[in-house]
């Protein structure tokens, strides 16, 4: 199968760090040529509990005080469990102060997309908002962000179900400085600071000519990717492991920041997940790779957004992409490679198990996808509806016995909510798991929580489709006991007991005895004979 690789993996890091922060979230809107996306029953689940939980962003008419234009602004967007906020805004003021004390909190004002946004701080800073305490021509306002107010740069257009950069972000600001108000009124959507995105700074395209399975014609592909470069592994003489992370479904599209922030994946560059990964000879830390598709990974190659029972049309052009960028990584080691996503991106991550079950070191799906059985159509293709509004199974298998034989020697560890409403575990990782145990899975693991409350926001109570949560925070601590799973008659239920302690009460033990603390401790130890 022939493929051309479009930009090679090389590091774009720019040799200003002030220019790559402003333009790793810079850009227009991703773009996405996917046909319209109709709704199905599990999209009506999202929107409808995601209105429900998250409070809607009062809209408000505020207008800037008379006072003296700042040079430029900028939002400083951040990750948070349920996307993106703007947690700042920062101002570049004409001069540079004389005094550090001549800057006040009283005066300040800060609307971001037409919210009121409380002030917490203001300071003096330096150009990505770090406040330095010393007098400078930057002036930082700290605002509150929670669930409720969290100022989100993201539209979700509808018309495709993904995120994209909003068209427009108002932001009417001000601070006073020495007695003088400075202010700025003006759309800053293209003027964002992305500390975050910035710690991924290798960028680049991987693409090829595909066979297209629902056609059968040859046609182009491209994904894009983004990767961290941590120095202690770029200088540590040693191979290092690998993560790769897929997104879900409202993160595809042409900009691989809206896949690194749309569901906080910028968390598995954060020391507390870096510190989890240790090489003999080496220092600690692990790459980490974010690959994004344009359309959706569950995409069988008519655009659209499927069940989870359908070949990927972009299962070959990943793999090709992965494998390349550990060949052009002579530092990444290729018996630690780990693969993991969320939703969409879990029922990839199956999908990558069981076609090519000999690459993978060890895998974390999240509310994976990957249909159980293959679920009804109708003679236009389209799938049908049960009276719950749900799509109808089949009794035809599509994790197949063949399937969970290729894969249960594989280590893996599912992470889910019992009551997710959009994809249903019962019907995609349950009896998944279950088959793989019945079938000898040694090394097989899963942790079951309930509910997502926030810990960003502890007051939140998010979707149960957000379990990624749980994964990102490093809250992934305990498992479910394999042996009532696997001996379980309850079809319902099928042994399984949620708990919001850890996702179980009992913890992951390896065959030589060896117990874990948490998921990527236990993700740290697996390595390919």
């Amino acid at each position: 199968m022939g493929k051309r690789n479009i930009l090679k993996w090389a590091a774009l890091a720019a040799a200003c760090p002030l220019l790559l922060a402003l333009a790793a979230c810079g850009g227009s809107p991703a773009q996405n040529d996917a046909p319209k996306q109709e709704p199905n029953a599990s999209t009506e689940a999202m929107i409808e509990a995601e209105t429900a939980n998250a409070p809607a962003e009062a809209g408000e008419n505020v207008k800037a005080p008379d006072g003296t234009p700042v040079e430029a602004a900028w939002i400083y967007v951040q990750g948070y469990e349920w996307g993106p906020g703007v947690p700042k805004i920062i101002m570049q003021l004409p001069e540079v102060p004389a005094a550090a004390d001549s800057l006040s909190k009283e005066g300040a004002l800060a609307v971001t997309n037409g919210v009121r946004r409380e002030v917490t701080n203001v300071g003096f800073s330096d150009s990505a908002g770090e406040f330095t305490g010393e007098p400078s021509e930057y002036v930082t306002l700290e605002l509150a962000t929670n669930y409720a107010a969290s100022g989100s740069p993201f539209d979700y257009d509808m018309s495709v179900m993904m995120n994209k950069w909003a068209k427009e972000y108002p932001v009417v600001a001000a601070a006073v400085v020495g007695g003088e108000t400075y202010v700025i009124d003006a759309d800053l959507i293209d003027s964002r600071v992305c500390p975050e995105t910035e710690a991924f700074p290798e960028r680049g395209e991987y693409g090829g000519e595909y066979l297209n399975r629902m056609n059968k014609e040859m046609e182009e592909y491209t994904l894009r990717y983004a990767a961290n470069a941590p120095d202690a592994l770029l200088n540590d003489g040693a191979q290092n492991p690998l993560i790769v992370w897929l997104h879900g479904q409202g993160e595809g599209g042409t900009d691989v920041d809206i896949a690194l922030i749309g569901n906080e994946v910028v968390a598995l560059n954060r020391e507390e997940i870096q510190s989890q990964f240790t090489t003999p000879g080496g220092a600690n830390g692990a790459y980490v790779l974010a690959v994004q598709c344009e359309t959706y990974w569950m995409d069988g190659g008519d655009g659209t957004n499927s069940g989870g029972d359908v070949m990927s049309r972009y299962t070959e052009i990943l793999m090709d992409a992965i494998e390349d960028f550990v060949r052009a990584h002579p530092d990444v080691d290729p018996n630690r490679v780990y693969l993991g996503g969320c939703s969409n991106g879990g029922y990839m991550t199956m999908n990558m198990l069981t076609t090519y079950p000999d690459y993978w070191a060890a895998a974390y799906p999240n509310c994976e996808a990957y249909a159980w059985a293959i679920f009804e159509k109708g003679a236009d293709g389209k799938y049908a509806y049960g009276e719950d509004g749900g799509y109808r199974m089949t009794s035809d298998r599509w994790m197949t016995d063949e399937k969970i034989q290729a894969i249960k020697d594989i280590p893996i560890w599912f992470v889910n909510a019992r009551q997710d409403p959009v994809v249903k575990p019962e019907l995609f990782s349950m009896p998944t798991y279950r088959a793989l145990l019945q079938a000898g899975a040694e090394n097989a693991w899963y942790s079951m929580f309930d509910t997502v409350p926030g810990t960003d926001d502890p007051g939140a109570e998010y979707m149960a489709h957000f379990a990624w949560v749980y994964t990102f925070n490093n809250q992934v601590t305990g498992v479910q006991d394999r042996d009532a799973i696997k001996n379980a008659a309850d079809d319902e239920n099928m042994g399984f007991a949620p708990d919001n302690n850890g996702g179980g009460a009992l913890k992951a033990v390896d065959a030589d005895g060896n117990q874990y603390d948490n998921l990527f401790a236990w993700m740290n130890a697996q390595k390919k004979a």
